[in-house]
């Protein structure tokens, strides 16, 4: 009868392998984190890779430095050898990121976190992975990669929480704009899918154009302020949380500032406090501390843990009576990320088992 190599003994054979198939040499495609063990943690301690398909907008950039945080931590607590980040340098592209994944292979973490650039493209080298005895764990995006553990917000809850409430201020009529995300991605096609759907339900809201912000103000700014001059008078702007630079186009343009979907940062959070905005704006984006749960899943199923294949964390909303707690918790170009610890991971988890009430983390201060 055939047997199965252990683990590790299938990751050193996998490696070897694919170090011949890659001329026995590869680079990551921009690297950060701890390649060094700290004291005290052994080499018997997991190593912890992450893979993210874009660098290319503050929730992700925030989203890094909230794992690397943690994963420093960790490592000082004794629970990972070491860990190490690579970010692919183009414009989400899943080729570039196959590539980056290939190379992380053949360093042989125990676990390896992914934020993919496509749903399906990665499927192969995620199989790859899989088949080496690496758990792995994809979030913030669904993927097409049956032996990867998912965990992700609810990206139906995050544009509905976009548009609905903006509608409403708006009374239910009038012009706005659309400003959609990393279009190609699975979260953003779901997202804009949800928004085709409200605003279907209202046919006084005429949408006078579609642009793509990425999510991210710098790029919506530039985007917005291209169309302002062709449209006529915009009610609002239904984005996923992009208003901030929005709002720098309306003022550059030099018209009113229409009802928006914030960021959740603090430079947009800010924004909104100091301008007394009442008119249908809201801040709410998924959470960039969904690379901090993934690692407690991680640790989790290497530990041989019961963890759902499947785990949906709750978006940030952050709403009126909470905007003054937020506003003062981040540093301008922070996005606000509930602080997930090992701890509350845990009952999330149990949560969605039992089909209970998401964990809702504390804000967090200033101090934290």
């Amino acid at each position: 009868m055939r047997t199965t190599p252990p683990p590790r003994r299938r990751r050193a054979l996998f490696a070897a392998a694919l170090a011949v198939a890659l001329g026995a040499t590869a680079t990551g495609c921009g690297s950060a984190g701890g390649d060094n063990a700290a004291a005290g943690a052994g080499d018997d301690k997991p190593f912890i890779a992450l893979s993210n398909g874009f660098i290319g907008n503050g929730w992700r950039q925030t989203m890094i430095a909230k794992f690397e945080a943690a994963a420093t931590q960790a490592q000082k607590d004794g629970l990972i050898s070491k860990f190490k980040v690579v970010n692919a340098p183009g414009e989400n592209s899943a080729t570039e990121q196959v590539a980056q994944i290939k190379s992380l292979l053949l360093q042989k973490p125990d676990a390896l976190l992914i934020d993919p650039a496509s749903p399906t493209a990665l499927k192969p080298v995620i199989e790859q992975a899989c088949n080496a005895g690496i758990k792995v764990v994809v979030f913030d995006s669904a993927i097409d990669a049956p032996c990867a553990h998912v965990l992700l917000n609810s990206f139906k809850d995050w544009a509905t929480a976009a548009a609905q409430p903006l509608i409403d201020g708006i009374g239910g009529k009038g012009t706005v704009i659309v400003s959609r995300g990393v279009v190609g991605s699975q979260p953003e096609a779901e997202m804009y899918q949800t928004t085709q759907d409200i605003l279907a339900k209202y046919p006084d809201v005429k949408v006078a154009a579609t642009v793509n912000g990425l999510c991210d103000g710098a790029k919506a700014q530039k985007a917005v302020l291209g169309v302002l001059s062709s449209v006529p008078k915009i009610d609002g702007v239904i984005g996923c949380g992009d208003g901030y630079g929005v709002a720098q186009a309306f003022t550059t343009a030099n018209k009113p500032i229409p009802a928006l979907t914030f960021e959740t940062n603090g430079r947009a959070l800010n924004y909104w406090r100091d301008s007394k905005l009442d008119n249908g704006s809201v801040a709410v984006m998924s959470d960039p501390g969904q690379s901090v749960a993934a690692l407690w899943e991680a640790l989790d199923l290497l530990a041989g843990k019961d963890v759902p294949k499947e785990l949906t964390f709750p978006i940030v909303l952050v709403e009126q009576k909470d905007l003054a707690a937020w506003a003062g918790a981040l540093k301008p170009d922070e996005y606000a990320a509930w602080p997930w610890t090992q701890e509350l991971f845990r009952q999330q988890v149990e949560a969605v088992k039992s089909g209970g009430d998401p964990v809702r983390p504390p804000i967090p201060t200033a101090a934290n």
